[in-house]
């Protein structure tokens, strides 16, 4: 499986990551790949099919990138593109971002209590 910084500095194309289909475990559960997943992105695609660990998406300034859950500080400084999350986040979500889109899947309603208390981003729930 993949360490940290999976898709820095991605400026195009499409990186996918996901377990072996022989795997055992439940990947929307498991952690498969490091911390610093698309950091600094201008373009491209990022999928990964599983959790990551923290700094998700810091400095994306153009890439979408789509996971299944992530740890803390997930979209710091994020300026641009699309991150599609869609488990549970972590603390500190969305220190500093101040562009770019972010959808969170909230099952479990503590989206709200992981934000960060200097977000400068707004947030609406969907129905």
């Amino acid at each position: 499986m993949p360490n940290d910084y999976v898709g820095k500095g991605l400026s195009g194309g499409r990186v996918i990551v996901y377990p072996p289909k022989n795997s055992t475990f439940n990947a929307e559960e498991e952690i498969i790949a490091g911390n610093v997943c698309g950091y600094g992105a201008t373009g491209g695609e990022l999928y990964l099919s599983g959790c990551v660990s923290e700094r998700f998406c810091v400095r994306n300034s153009g890439a979408v990138a789509v996971v299944e859950g992530i740890g803390d500080h997930g979209c710091e400084y994020m300026t641009g593109g699309k991150a599609i999350i869609l488990g549970e986040v972590g603390r500190n979500f969305a220190a500093g971002m101040s562009g770019g889109v972010a959808f969170v899947y909230n099952p479990h309603k503590t989206f709200d209590s992981m934000l960060s208390t200097g977000a400068i981003a707004r947030f609406r729930p969907v129905q």
